[in-house]
């Protein structure tokens, strides 16, 4: 019996360890609005080697058109968090504070009230370099996306509150067969809650 309560207790732990969960719900310290450019590419396309696919733009006017229900025909509809989105069109960065250890979590959603966002945890250092990662939960069929994102972000003098982020990220899934890299940057700092 007690061998069967510590397999259940590891596989448990395991499970969680594999697939985190997305945060929910938890108040950001600072929200900003994203700028999103880059090109996206489907990995999943029967083809012989070499062949070169096409790739696709993505640039905030696609995006938004996406997420307000404008285009309905694009393929990333079935696997952007359209059902939570605040009809802005928008991403939202959500910077979650420096710990002491150096340790940072952002976030990343489709409204301002940070319902449904995807964690990415990493390290950031003093003077803004961060790097980080995370899974992105599809909202169909679970956390099958890696996400690593890396940049700086500027801090208001003096403190550890961040005034402007910028980096690149990349996302790669094989259960949609999609790949991109983005560029983005905050717009604007949304004022705190």
């Amino acid at each position: 019996m007690r061998k069967l309560l510590v397999f259940v207790v590891v596989s448990v732990l395991a499970a969680l360890w594999l697939r985190p969960g997305a945060v929910q719900s938890v108040p950001p310290s600072f929200v900003f609005t994203l700028s999103l450019s880059g090109k996206t590419v489907q990995t999943d396309i029967a083809a012989p080697p070499g062949f070169k696919p096409g790739r696709g733009k993505v640039n905030d006017k696609i995006v938004g058109a996406i997420l307000r229900g404008d285009n309905t025909t694009d393929y990333s509809v079935g696997f952007l968090d359209i059902l939570h989105h605040d009809g802005s069109g928008r991403f939202y960065l959500y910077f979650d504070g420096r710990g002491d250890d150096g340790s940072v979590t952002m976030r990343v959603g489709t409204n301002a009230t940070g319902v449904m966002t995807t964690a990415l945890t990493g390290a950031i250092t003093q003077d803004g370099a961060f790097w980080i990662a995370g899974k992105y939960d599809l909202p169909l069929i679970g956390p099958y996306a890696d996400v690593f994102a890396a940049g700086n972000v500027k801090f208001a003098k003096g403190t550890f509150d961040p005034v402007k982020i910028s980096g690149t990220v990349h996302f790669v899934s094989n259960a949609i067969g999609e790949a991109f890299t983005l560029k983005f940057k905050t717009v604007q700092r949304l004022p705190q809650s």
